[in-house]
């Protein structure tokens, strides 16, 4: 009787175990399948640059998603505008759409050809990004009812001026800001010194 019982045991055991590994592969299967339309690129470093949806000028494929990460040097942020834009319409941009995002913040999610009540095309506004990195994503659904041709867009590294920043609600120098290309300085007022921290001013001692 005993030996029967730590047979039945290990058969359910072993049953267990096979039905854990089936559940897992299941998993594995399924998000093979979802993520199988996706495709990321670290776009590198430079000072411009050109994406494209794919297939571009041809009609875009359904059940894509590109996504580009786009950085820049410290200094510069990322401004970026649309030659071509032509993308199927939806309500919201529910369905195929470009999705801009900087700072964890989206700054446009685009569709269509022109702007509507509810939707926005891009036409020939340019967007600038939060700080030196622009996330851009291109995304379509599992099916189109005519040809769309997608976009072609041109981004560039732009000069940030930092002296129209503020940091906690204060200008980023006491008195004088001078902006350049991919940063600032500050000075003083005669009769002042620039502290240590390269921003605020103290009275000089005479």
């Amino acid at each position: 009787m005993q030996i029967h019982q730590q047979r039945f045991l290990a058969r359910g055991s072993e049953r267990s175990r096979l039905g854990q590994e089936s559940s897992t592969m299941r998993l594995f299967v399924l998000l093979a399948v979802l993520y199988s339309g996706a495709k990321s690129s670290v776009v590198p470093q430079k000072m411009y640059g050109r994406i494209t949806s794919p297939n571009f000028p041809n009609v875009y494929p359904n059940h894509k998603e590109r996504i580009w990460n786009i950085t820049v040097p410290k200094g510069y942020s990322v401004r970026i505008y649309f030659t071509h834009f032509n993308l199927e319409l939806s309500y919201l941009c529910e369905y195929d759409y470009v999705k801009l995002s900087s700072g964890g913040k989206t700054l446009a999610t685009l569709c269509g050809k022109d702007s509507t009540d509810t939707e926005e095309a891009p036409g020939n506004k340019t967007y600038i990004s939060m700080d030196n990195h622009l996330v851009v994503v291109f995304r379509s659904d599992y099916s189109n009812e005519k040809p769309f041709t997608g976009f072609e867009a041109f981004y560039a590294a732009e000069d940030i001026d930092e002296c129209k920043q503020l940091l906690d609600g204060e200008p980023l120098c006491n008195h004088h800001c001078h902006n350049y290309v991919g940063g600032y300085y500050c000075s003083c007022r005669v009769g002042y010194t620039l502290h240590e921290n390269k921003r605020t001013c103290t009275a000089s001692d005479n």
